[in-house]
């Protein structure tokens, strides 16, 4: 049977519309966002008041949410021209620019730019996999520099420090922590927001200290980044 759908009257007078979901193993309260529909996850015996009273808490970022697309969505199968991905919470287009010269894929008013030479028209070269080539090296560059800076200024808050830091594609997680300290984050990060990112890597750099999911290792990660549990259902 279908759950019913709440409605949540916020202070300003917006509503948010809601259905709820219990579980007799859950022991703490969730939101997830997904494809327009707003899920407040509880255990089974909270009260429904306690529920409401996290979702008016947690509002700004789930109608935020709600009026965003979802990431998973634009995140193209191939960079070609006309292509729409979102990168840092922000959407951008795959776009070409005649040049008489090569220049590097720029970022700019959100476009991704690739340089195309009308020479090239009369050439054997594939113009969509060359825009695609061009537009994954300049999202790798600019996905290692990203992450390299959060990493300088999240270390430096939490106070622990990785052996070595490697961002690659990953199938099965987010991030994952060795226990010699050597940490590697997926690349595909960088087409959720910042928050997302701040997360995985708060996630790893606490592993260093705890290498478990123990009570300890969550307390940690909630001191740096308190909003984790929504961030983290968004990225499911």
């Amino acid at each position: 049977m279908a759950s019913e759908v709440k409605t949540l009257l916020l202070p300003d007078g917006q509503t948010i519309n809601y259905t709820v979901d219990r579980s007799g193993s859950r022991k703490n309260i969730y939101i997830t966002v997904k494809n327009g529909r707003v899920i407040l996850k509880l255990p089974a015996r909270a009260e429904l008041a306690r529920g409401e009273a996290f979702l008016r808490e947690k509002s700004g970022w789930v109608l935020k949410a709600l009026t965003e697309k979802p990431s998973e969505a634009l995140i193209p199968d191939a960079f070609v021209e006309g292509a729409r991905f979102t990168l840092l919470g922000q959407e951008y287009t795959v776009c070409t620019e005649l040049a008489e010269r090569y220049f590097f894929p720029r970022f700019e008013e959100g476009r991704l730019v690739v340089a195309w030479f009308t020479s090239y028209d009369s050439t054997d070269i594939d113009k969509a996999s060359f825009v695609d080539a061009q537009a994954r090296r300049a999202l790798k560059e600019l996905t290692e520099k990203v992450i390299r800076e959060r990493f300088e200024k999240l270390t430096a808050e939490m106070g622990l420090w990785p052996e070595k830091v490697t961002v690659k594609k990953m199938t099965a997680s987010w991030g994952r922590c060795s226990s010699s300290g050597n940490i590697s984050i997926n690349a595909k990060v960088i087409f959720y927001p910042p928050e997302c990112v701040d997360y995985v890597i708060i996630h790893e750099l606490a592993h260093l200290r705890h290498m478990d999911h123990s009570p300890a290792f969550w307390g940690l990660v909630e001191r740096f980044c308190p909003d984790w549990k929504s961030i983290r259902a968004l990225m499911r």
